[in-house]
């Protein structure tokens, strides 16, 4: 019971960060090439708010293009609803805005970098996600790790 409660603050870790860990950069919503650039596009919303992230890569080389001015213009049912730009943050360009908990929109990036510009058209259909099966398979898999290595402490006793 005493290794178990040294795991606890642990435990606690691991099932506080289990969201946060997913919810960095999303699911991969659409992947392409417009003129000289390779693009992927990753999108999460959580709690009231899209994370939209782009990828931005040279097609030729498969170098990260850094330094480009991304644009991105919402349409939903064929009516302009915003504009917004995607600010370069690390590795990808990235938005963070308040949305509606289901997103049905038509995405157009209009792409202003070192290789000239681009424009691309792409569909975006997120609903709200569930994280209560990872968060389970996190906390199981702690709690797996901890029967194992009693089981073998004890056996490695007895023997």
């Amino acid at each position: 019971m005493r290794r178990l409660l040294r795991f606890l603050p642990a435990l606690t870790l691991l099932a506080a960060t289990a969201t946060p860990v997913l919810a960095h950069g999303g699911d991969l919503v659409y992947t392409g090439a417009t003129g000289p650039y390779q693009v992927r596009a990753f999108a999460n919303w959580a709690e009231g708010w899209l994370d939209y992230s782009v990828d931005l890569r040279n097609v030729s080389t498969g170098a990260r293009i850094p330094g480009a001015e991304v644009k991105v213009t919402v349409f939903e049912n064929g009516a302009e609803i915003a504009q917004y730009t995607a600010f370069e943050s690390g590795a990808v360009y990235e938005f963070v805005e308040p949305s509606p908990e289901e997103v049905h929109w038509n995405l157009v990036l209009d792409i202003s970098g070192p290789l000239g510009p681009a424009r691309l058209t792409h569909a975006l259909d997120l609903a709200p996600t569930n994280w209560v099966l990872p968060s389970l398979l996190v906390v199981g898999g702690f709690f797996a790790a901890v029967a194992a290595h009693t089981w073998t402490a004890r056996r490695r006793a007895r023997a």
